[in-house]
C-alpha cells in the first residue's frame, strides 16, 4: 500500500490515506486527481494502464486501486 500512498503524495494528495474509502463516491478525489494518478502509475510502470481499468469502482480505495493494479499490470 505504500507505492499508493507515494502516488497520491505524489500528485501532491498527502491528505489522502490508506484507512480512507469511497474517496470518488464522497468527492474527496476527482477526476483530475484519477487522471494525475494515472500518469503516476504510468511512469511508476513503464507501461500505460489499459482504458478498461480506468472506472469509478477502481478508484474507490487503496484497496481497489491495489486489486485493479495486480490485474493491470501483469
Amino acid at each position: 500500500m505504500q507505492q499508493i500512498q507515494d502516488f497520491f503524495n505524489k500528485i501532491d494528495r498527502t491528505d489522502i490515506n490508506e484507512n480512507m474509502s469511497n474517496l470518488l463516491s464522497e468527492d474527496i478525489i476527482d477526476s483530475i486527481d484519477i487522471m494525475a494518478l494515472v500518469a503516476e502509475i504510468e511512469k511508476y510502470y513503464k507501461k500505460p494502464l489499459k482504458a478498461d481499468f480506468i472506472k469509478a469502482e477502481n478508484f474507490e480505495s487503496f484497496k481497489d486501486i491495489k486489486a485493479m493494479l495486480e490485474i493491470a499490470m501483469r
